[in-house]
């Protein structure tokens, strides 16, 4: 048997540290009878029922944007896409698709929804917006966080995403021309 020195201090060892703020005196007397726990700990399960909530919002206002939309450079996308790929012009291709989530897009910020639209990522939404939008019953859950819209800053910032005109996987018009258009054609 070979000798241990051989296998000892071969890999870095990595260790985490974790703190814990433990409250005394005072502050922990105060949170007890403030009940600033079970607060939050109450916070937190409507915040998971709120996110369904604007997440059927977004799903009702991406429905009315787009109910309606023509977009212009259809008939050119369609023609690209029949061709044989060999014969197809893939810059051209390209910049019919980026024209076409572009369109999309547009359609967001128009005319009767353009209001909508912009407050979907801000405090508008839970203090304005839901309160009209959901019933009384879920009413009561919006209004628990009147005065902590922060609480949906990383939400909102990775619901934008879906409303963006870039060739990613997430957003709505990559998803439309990208991918479900092709097999509209392919079915037709």
């Amino acid at each position: 048997m070979k000798n241990l020195s051989e296998f000892t201090n071969l890999y870095s060892l990595s260790k985490t540290l974790r703190f814990e703020l433990k409250p005394i005196g005072k502050t922990l007397e105060h949170i007890q009878n403030k009940g600033l726990l079970a607060e939050d700990e109450q916070r937190a399960g409507s915040y998971k029922k709120v996110k369904k909530i604007i997440d059927e919002y977004h799903k009702a206002f991406i429905e009315k944007a787009l109910s309606g939309v023509f977009l212009t450079k259809l008939n050119d996308f369609d023609f690209q896409y029949r061709l044989p790929k060999e014969q197809r012009n893939d810059d051209t291709f390209g910049k019919i698709q980026e024209a076409l989530r572009k369109e999309i897009v547009a359609a967001f910020g128009k005319n009767e929804t353009k209001e909508q639209f912009t407050n979907l990522f801000k405090k508008e939404l839970i203090k304005e917006d839901l309160l009209n939008w959901v019933n009384d019953e879920k009413q009561e859950l919006v209004k628990e966080f009147e005065k902590f819209t922060t609480y949906f800053t990383g939400f909102h910032e990775n619901r934008k995403n879906m409303y963006s005109a870039d060739a990613k996987s997430t957003a709505i018009a990559y998803r439309i021309i990208h991918e479900n258009l092709p097999k509209f054609i392919d079915n037709i």
